[in-house]
């Protein structure tokens, strides 16, 4: 009898083990497959994240690329990818009555009209930081922020088996943000602009260039961005034209007469209404638009002294007029964005002095091995000038991106000083570098590796440079997230 029984009981068991193991193993599996699932998840939002900030270095300017941007860096990571872009302007929150603090717009960004409000605009939200206002920009729209958003069903390996066959990621979103962001001072600014017109710029590169200084303003907001203008050889201190302050310099002045910086700082270069435009009556505009070349090829091509007067004015050593403009919130950057299209080539009498002396600072001969003494002064004066906080960019053009610093073909690439004298990159610190800029490809890449040293080959490549600069300058693409 006991014997039967403990048969009998065996012969239990067995199914029972059976079911157990299938359980056991369904368990097992999906548990495998969720793991999976939590890995295509994570995948899916590094993919969001990428296609986002992307997307985001087409703004505020152009948001109809922003959207293909980011669509197109989405679909490269994962063919299979089909998200949804929207964009935003992302301002500041009044705090805890979650209402948008309207006097951020439009410096940080602009949707439009007011009432800022959820009956003018569906889809607004706030928190007590930020608020998100829906953003069009096929209605004119200035946005700051691209959200991606997408899910994507997973096919399960092992718990078919069990009677489950996939699994969603469900919605995975990210949000980048370019500007302040609502929750940060919109960034002042104090901009020296420093462009080259010596005779070995050709007429029609100078046109694309002043065209393109021009353009760069209008990305500016002149309550923030306060903006002078600088001249490579000098402009005339007197008996100029009242219209055009740019007038180089004459035989009469010679090679140290004459002033680097003839525009001083501006606020009025833009006309700030409900339709933001350029300000034609602007000294700051119509100094620009005007440039004349300089005729004078035996003053030389100055680098390190035009960047020294530049960085004196911009710092208060040599007397500016920042003290006559209205005060702004936070601290101001400051900036020289320096163009040049040669070598230093230099006539003014001096040896090399520091930002603290007022001295003219070039060589007064002009031989082979004269140049290699100029680039060596302009990237001391520009370590200089990074010590003191100068954020400096460059801009090499034309023959700058081929020559050496000395006419015989021998020292340092002038790109190369041109780059080492620009200011690291802003996000991963590594010092600037100059790329091979003699093919498009290679100009491409040099210009969107995030570094403060560019480089064109032509007036048209100079077309989006001062622009891209700027805006570089002026704004960073964090990932935010959406109230």
């Amino acid at each position: 009898m006991g014997r039967r029984l403990r048969r009998e009981e065996r012969g239990a068991m067995v199914p029972l083990v059976a079911l157990l193991t299938l359980v056991m193993f369904g368990c097992a599996a999906l548990a495998v497959d969720i793991t999976s699932l939590a890995m295509e998840r994570q995948r899916l939002h590094d993919h969001v994240d990428s296609a986002a900030h992307a997307g985001a270095f087409e703004l505020p300017q152009n948001g109809v690329n922003a959207v293909a941007e980011a669509v197109e860096m989405a679909k490269a990571q994962d063919p299979e990818i089909n998200p949804d872009v929207d964009l935003f302007c992302i301002v500041s929150s009044t705090g805890q009555s979650q209402r948008v603090k309207s006097d951020q717009i439009p410096s940080t960004c602009n949707p439009g009209s007011p009432p800022y409000n959820s009956g003018h605009y569906p889809g607004l939200r706030c928190n007590t930081k930020i608020c998100a206002i829906p953003c069009h920009p096929a209605q004119g729209d200035q946005c700051n922020s691209v959200r991606v958003t997408d899910s994507k069903d997973v096919d399960y390996g092992f718990a078919p088996v069990i009677g489950i066959h996939e699994g969603s990621t469900g919605a995975v979103s990210s949000t980048a943000c370019k500007g302040s962001c609502g929750d940060e001072v919109p960034n002042p600014m104090d901009v020296v602009i420093l462009a080259d017109r010596t005779p070995s710029m050709a007429d029609d590169d100078r046109e694309d260039m002043k065209d393109a200084i021009l353009d760069s303003l209008d990305t500016m907001n002149p309550l923030m961005h306060y903006v002078a203008f600088g001249t490579i050889h000098k402009s005339k201190t007197n008996n100029f034209d009242t219209w055009c302050r740019t007038e180089d310099t004459t035989s009469a002045q010679g090679p140290s007469g004459g002033t680097w910086i003839p525009l001083q700082f501006s606020n009025d270069y833009r006309i700030m209404d409900a339709s933001p435009r350029r300000n034609d009556s602007s000294d700051l505009v119509r100094g620009i638009d005007c440039l004349p070349g300089s005729k004078r090829g035996g003053y030389g091509t100055h680098l390190a002294a035009p960047l020294k007067a530049a960085v004196r004015y911009l710092t208060n050593r040599s007397a500016n007029n920042l003290s006559h403009l209205p005060k702004r919130p936070g601290t101001a950057t400051k900036l020289v964005i320096l163009e040049t299209d040669g070598r230093p080539e230099e006539t003014i009498v001096g040896n090399y002095s520091g930002l603290d002396s007022s001295s003219e600072m070039g060589k007064d001969y002009r031989q082979s091995g004269a140049g290699q003494v100029g680039c060596d002064n302009f990237t001391k004066i520009a370590d200089e000038a990074k010590k003191d906080d100068v954020v400096i960019m460059t801009i090499g053009f034309g023959n700058a991106n081929t020559f050496t610093c000395n006419t015989n073909g021998t020292g340092s690439k002038v790109r190369d000083v041109l780059a080492s004298a620009a200011s690291p990159n802003p996000v991963t610190g590594v010092s600037s570098s100059a790329s091979d800029c003699g093919s498009g490809s290679g100009r491409t890449a040099e210009n969107a590796d995030g570094d403060y040293f560019f480089c064109a080959a032509s007036g048209a490549d100079l077309k989006d440079l001062f622009k891209v600069a700027l805006i570089q300058a002026t704004t960073s693409i964090r990932l935010v997230e959406m109230p």
